[in-house]
This record gives structure tokens, sequence and C-alpha cells, in this order.
């Protein structure tokens, strides 16, 4: 892959072009945007360009440095190497580190964050260039799990950077970073995608799927071409189903209690994945939770008539214009405040389907019978 096969953003990866080709290569840029819209994906481009032995400041694709680099394309297979390489030794005194080439080593989370041990290798490594290199980058993907009272120990390598060396922190929620690292880097930010900018990359990539589900997938994926990829339509669909019966049940039109319930446990990660784990289950319902966010805000638009905005849902304009029409902002206020307590406690050790029941029910109580 190259800088030509990007997509979207188009001023960012002019400015990095434009970094790289006049030599001025800064010691910490910080990507930030939301998840799926290529920050990692552009940061590892940087990082060939930096050190492709054939072309200064491009990517040929063919020279060792390329080749060697080309696995940061599945990052998830080079952290499960990565792992079973490490085995049963200790975490702190063998740290994560992804490095396919001498020049670049990944940082991603190992468990919930992003360890001390793997930082201070970090910050050992800055110092030294390995022989036939040209440049040190270090790429750290979803800083914001740094651990926040040790990511400071990041700061030597920000305050005295090396000339040789570049650090990228990759994060979907800059905000959540120490604001001492957040000042020393340049920032970028990246932008959703246009649903059109998504559904034409389906088109020319993903050929063999049907046009109404390309459309459908780019629409639901809301700026985010990695989610675009990787959506399940069959589970996407399954889920939306049960998802709009619940909020017609939250706007009291009287579905069956046998129907509600199982909405509730397919969205809870009980019934849609068997055999599922408990963080399956976790990620299922994070996967119901943004589907629901999606249906509200379409349900919202389409209240005060601008749907023009984009729906995430097109092929179900008819059925969310109906359910607008019987329910009131304040109602959607609410729906979205008890959406962001569930979610606030998806991690801990609450029935993600009692949540989920007492939501609706408390919905449906604060509006009245629909006739």
């Amino acid at each position: 892959m190259t800088f030509l096969d990007f997509v979207g953003n188009a001023r960012v990866v002019t400015a990095l072009r434009r970094m790289l080709e006049g030599g001025r290569l800064p010691h910490a840029l910080l990507f930030a945007g939301q998840k799926g819209v290529g920050k990692f994906t552009l940061a590892t481009l940087f990082a060939c360009a930096a050190n492709c032995q054939r072309q200064a400041g491009e990517i040929c694709g063919h020279c060792g440095s390329c080749r060697a680099l080309a696995p940061l394309e599945d990052l998830a297979e080079l952290k499960r190497a990565a792992l079973q390489a490490r085995g049963s030794a200790s975490p702190e005194t063998v740290p994560l580190l992804l490095r396919p080439h001498p020049s670049v080593t990944v940082l991603v989370p190992d468990g919930a964050f992003i360890r001390v041990s793997q930082m201070r290798a970090v910050v050992r490594q800055a110092y030294t260039l390995p022989a036939g290199v040209r440049r040190n980058v270090f790429l750290i993907d979803e800083a914001e799990r740094l651990r926040f009272d040790y990511a400071d120990l990041l700061l030597k390598v920000l305050e005295e950077p090396p000339a040789h060396t570049s650090l990228i922190l990759v994060t979907a929620a800059p905000f959540k970073l120490r604001p001492t690292l957040r000042s020393r880097c340049i920032p970028f930010y990246f932008a959703p995608l246009t649903t059109e900018e998504i559904a034409h990359y389906l088109a020319r990539h993903r050929p063999e799927g049907e046009k109404q589900d390309q459309e459908l997938a780019a629409a639901a994926a809301a700026g985010s071409l990695g989610t675009a990829l990787s959506l399940d339509l069959r589970l996407y669909r399954q889920v939306r189903a049960d998802a709009l019966e619940l909020l017609r049940a939250a706007a009291n039109q009287q579905p069956s209690p046998e129907r509600f319930f199982a909405a509730t446990s397919t969205l809870a990660g009980k019934t849609s994945r068997p055999g599922a784990d408990s963080e399956d289950r976790r990620e299922i319902m994070e996967f119901s939770l943004e589907i629901v966010y999606s249906l509200l805000i379409d349900s919202l638009y389409l209240k005060i008539g601008t749907p023009e905005q984009g729906l995430r849902n097109p092929d179900l304009r008819s059925e969310l214009y109906q359910l607008s029409r019987h329910i009131t902002q304040e109602w959607l206020e609410e729906a979205v405040a008890g959406l962001d307590r569930i979610e606030g406690w998806a991690r801990r050790n609450v029935s993600r389907q009692l949540a989920l029941d007492a939501w609706a029910l408390a919905l449906a109580r604060s509006l009245p019978q629909i006739g």
C-alpha cells in the first residue's frame, strides 16, 4: 500500500508527504480521530516512507525495508504472534513490542493498558539507531490507554528528542491523554470519511458484494472505513431488528412480552452468538448499543426534518419515520442519556439484559399510551 491508495483525509496525507519530501520529520505526532478512519494505517505509511531504501520520502513497496514492514497491515496477527512468542514470561520482564523491522516499533495495549515496561523500552530504544536504518519510528496505538500515572515516562523522549526518532501517538480519544504529552506533539485530526468515499472503496475492492449491501455498510459505518470492511451485515441486520423492536416497545407501541425480552436478550449478547464467552458478549453489547444509538440519531433527523444529514439506516427510513411520529425530542434525550449510563456500566459486573429492560420500561412510562 502507498499514499496513493489511502482513502480520505487528503489534507493530512499532503502535509505528511511534504514533511517527508523536505526531510523535515517531526519528533512527535498525534493522530486523532474516530476508529477506523485510517490513523494507524497512515502512521505505518509514514514509517515505511521514512525508511524506504529506494525512494526518499516515498514508498517503493519492493525494497527490503518496505517488504519487512508489510506485516503492519495485519496488526492483530502481529500481536498474536508476539504474545505466543512471549509465552508465560512476565509482561514486565518481556514487554509486548511489535517490531517487524529494526526501524519500527509498535506499542499496543497489553491487557487493559499500555504498560510501564513498554514505555521504558521505548525510552531505551529511542536513543539507539540500528545499523542501516534511516529513522526510528515508534507507533503507539490506542495511546489513550497509556497508564495515566506513568505516561510522563515518555516526556524524556519528547523533551529531548533524538534527531533520528519520531513518535506517533494514535488515538480515538486525544483528551484522555496527559496534557503534557499532547502539548509536545504536532496534532493531525482525521475527519470521518463520507458515505460516498466508503461506498466507492467497497465497490472497487469488494465488487462481489451486492450493491444494496455496500450502500448499507457505507451508511452504517458512520465515516469509518474500518467498520465498513469488518461489518457482519447478517449480524447487523439481526441485532438491528431487535434494537428497533425494543425502541418500539420503549415508545409504547405494545409488542408482545415474549418479543420484548427476546430483543433485550439478543442485544445483551446472550443469543446472537451461541457459545460466546463473557468478552464476546461484552463486544456484542457494545455493538448493539452503537446500533441503538444509530436508530435514535436517524429518528431525530427524521423528526426535525433534516434527513439530509445522512441516515445510518436508510433502508429503514419508513419504519423510523413512523417511530419518530410517536416520540418527542425530550424522550430522545432521555433515551440517549440512559444508553450512556448503560455504556458506562458495560465493564462492570452488571446484568446487561436487566439494564436494557429497565431502560426500555422507564422510557415506556415517559410517554402516553399510543392508540
